[in-house]
């Protein structure tokens, strides 16, 4: 139960760095947004001044920029998916610590039921009935816990992926560089 209740945590922590990160990089991403429409108004001077130099110079950085923001928006991505895990991995601590409640919960009415076995029939059905129903929500909770884990385990192939999406575009922008 602590370990679950430690995950929850661990789970809020990241999911906190991940909007973080998130939020500023698409803050990063609206700067590079506005440099390139800064040097589409440049470039669109400098062809009205005829000035074919200063055009092809204004190209390449635009170039750069373009690759820089494209950079941008992979990352932002990839927080995207990291606030998506982090999502995902406190639901499966929360489902965890509610499937091991429910499991407690068995254990103490069985303890219960033993105690008034043979002395109180009419207790002992009644125990008998809750234990049941218990150990229903008690395997619908390690179902719902699987695919919980089922749900994390999508959500982190989808961080790799992302991850490679994003070595590729920082390898492209310093290609350019």
């Amino acid at each position: 139960m602590e370990n679950a209740k430690a995950a929850e945590r661990d789970a809020d922590a990241d999911l906190d760095r991940a909007t973080g990160l998130k939020a500023s990089t698409r803050g990063e991403a609206e700067v590079k947004k506005r440099e390139i429409s800064t040097l589409d108004a440049r470039m669109k001077l400098a062809d009205k001044n005829k000035q074919d130099a200063e055009k092809v110079s204004l190209g390449a950085e635009k170039t750069v920029l373009q690759r820089q923001r494209e950079f941008l928006d992979h990352r932002a991505a990839l927080h995207s998916s990291e606030v998506d895990a982090a999502k995902a991995a406190k639901k499966l601590a929360q489902v965890t610590q509610n499937g091991l409640e429910l499991e407690l919960q068995v254990a103490q009415h069985r303890a219960e039921r033993a105690k008034v076995a043979g002395i109180d029939a009419v207790a002992t059905l009644r125990h008998d009935e809750v234990i049941r129903e218990l150990e229903r929500k008690t395997l619908e909770a390690q179902q719902s816990r699987a695919q919980a884990a089922k749900d994390l385990a999508a959500r982190d192939e989808d961080i790799a992926k992302r991850r490679l999406e994003l070595y590729q575009a920082q390898a492209a922008a310093a290609g350019a560089r």
